[in-house]
């Protein structure tokens, strides 16, 4: 049986938020399926079925939406939370990460937190990000970095994501300089126009087997098992979360296991999504070293950049 070692939980496609490259809720926005909270049949299933498991497994609440609108979220952390084998995080836009979500995620030990954060400047990163407020945005980090120093605890690791917009490009360095001494990693991510292409950019290495199809399993907010974390439409998903089909027997039916079959055989092309996607060259085309004159591990793949601090 194969085992996705991260499963991708997405426990809201509801958003507060319009950003600009959103395929969900974005003015360019080309996704048609609906968008809702996911119910607590599906996500205590998945999370029974992935705490059963000897192997560790990386559980991330958020998808297409802002997870802090899921009504439930506490519980749902809280149930995952009773699982040894989970470690546990999830993306926010940050409007809603107010004091009582920051002494919450602190007290239960929440593995990580990613904000996305669109540069330093409140005109462009409001205007990107339409309905947000870069300095609420901040005042909420700050907080949960606060809270973080008075109760002493390493959880959650902060990490901060900046889409590298044309119109915001050259605001990286501040971004990363503004932050990396006050958080756990900054990560730069390259913008796709348009938002649709599956395409990065700089990619030179022949085209190998997309290693998702074995390690990351994504559930939509309705319970459909995605094909992976490109499969935005759940336009090819393998079946849907309910009594007699869990998620690991999706993950090892006979569709995940054709579609495998074809990466395996090398014939991409047979595939109508995997034919025009580059997410395949993430892990191949890796690059890790040490910028020892600022002190940062750097990690490059062609979908981002990530800056962290070296241990003292």
């Amino acid at each position: 049986m194969i085992i996705p070692a991260n499963v991708i939980l997405e426990v809201s496609a509801l958003c507060n938020l319009s950003c600009l490259g959103c395929a969900l809720h974005g003015p360019h926005r080309f996704v048609t399926r609906p968008s809702g909270n996911m119910k607590a049949a599906v996500w205590r299933a998945v999370i029974k079925d992935l705490g059963s498991l000897e192997q560790k497994v990386s559980l991330t609440t958020h998808g297409g939406g802002e997870p802090l609108l899921h009504p439930a979220l506490r519980d749902i952390l809280r149930y995952a939370r009773t699982f040894s084998n989970l470690e546990i995080g999830f993306l926010t836009n940050g409007m809603l990460l107010d004091k009582s979500w920051s002494d919450f995620l602190t007290d239960i030990k929440l593995d990580w937190i990613a904000f996305s954060i669109d540069g330093v400047l409140p005109e462009t990163h409001d205007r990107i990000r339409k309905y947000s407020d870069l300095k609420r945005v901040e005042e909420n980090l700050d907080t949960l970095l606060a809270v973080k120093r008075r109760k002493k605890s390493v959880f959650p690791q902060i990490r901060l994501n900046m889409v590298a917009y044309d119109e915001i490009v050259d605001q990286q360095e501040a971004f990363v300089e503004k932050w990396i001494h006050k958080v756990d990693a900054v990560m730069i991510s390259h913008y796709r126009q348009p938002p649709e292409s599956k395409r990065w950019p700089g990619i030179t290495i022949e085209r190998k087997p997309c290693n998702l199809l074995w390690y990351q399993a994504v559930v939509s907010w309705d319970g459909r098992l995605a094909l992976c974390c490109e499969d935005f439409n759940v336009d090819f998903s393998p079946g849907r979360i309910a009594p007699g089909n869990s998620l690991l027997s999706l993950w090892n039916n006979e569709e995940m296991s054709r579609v495998r079959d074809l990466h395996t055989r090398r014939d991409y092309d047979q595939h109508s999504m995997c034919r025009r996607c580059d997410t395949w060259a993430e892990d191949y085309s890796r690059q890790e070293y040490v910028d020892d004159e600022r002190g940062f591990r750097v990690v490059k793949t062609p979908s981002q950049i990530v800056y962290s601090r070296e241990p003292e």
